[in-house]
């Protein structure tokens, strides 16, 4: 049980990294597209978003999901190497 709830929290913590990640992605691009107008602030200074998750999540769970997140890209780099 408790294993599950672990997993499930890495999950959560893992589909929150990525979806952040995209959306920074997405930001980028849009923003190079653009004309520049005026400095972006540092992630640090931007608006916090607030989890959709009541629960909080620990560091380690985190650190899990990042794991598995390098895993992941590491697989898929080597198989689009293949090609």
């Amino acid at each position: 049980m408790k294993e599950k709830k672990q997993r499930e929290v890495r999950r959560h913590a893992a589909e929150h990294f990525l979806n952040s990640f995209e959306q920074q992605l997405l930001d980028t691009f849009q923003e190079s597209e653009s004309e520049p107008t005026a400095p972006t602030p540092p992630p640090a200074q931007q608006k916090k978003t607030k989890s959709s998750s009541p629960e909080s999540i620990d560091l380690s769970a985190l650190e899990d999901a990042i794991a598995d997140i390098d895993q992941y890209l590491e697989n898929q780099s080597s198989q689009s190497g293949n090609f």
